[in-house]
């Protein structure tokens, strides 16, 4: 794991693998038996199981540029912005991560009761085998 990477390049390239999983299982013969399935499962819910830490340090950085006066609007002039117009907008960047992180554990709860029943499935018997 290469921590030396700039935050958006690390989640850059996190949504590029997720883009590979995408395309690499778009055909249904993708997955050769159960396991494999219950194995793609099982990595997709730690990463469900991850993203709401991301956003809440995502948060964190937001409110720590804020507190430091270090974010600017581009939608209208420097002189007519005022610090609550700022705080408007992080204040709404805030809500909807805390939205996304709500629903988030949502879709990890329900997740976590797809992987459990994946995990006793297994591929049939050989015909000799008992």
């Amino acid at each position: 794991m290469d921590l030396n990477r700039k935050p958006s390049t690390i989640a850059s390239a996190a949504a590029e693998e997720i883009r590979a999983l995408n395309h690499a299982s778009l055909d249904r013969k993708a997955f050769e038996n159960p396991a494999d399935v219950s194995d793609t499962a099982n990595a997709l819910l730690q990463l469900l199981e991850r993203l709401p830490q991301a956003l809440s340090q995502l948060e964190a950085g937001l409110l720590e540029l804020s507190d430091n006066q270090r974010i600017r609007l581009d939608d209208k002039p420097p002189a007519e912005t005022s610090r609550k117009d700022i705080s408007d907008q992080v204040f709404a960047v805030v809500w909807a991560l805390g939205q996304t992180r709500d629903r988030l554990g949502q879709a990890h709860t329900e997740l976590r009761e797809a992987t459990g029943p994946l995990s006793h499935m297994g591929s049939p018997w050989e015909v000799n085998e008992d």
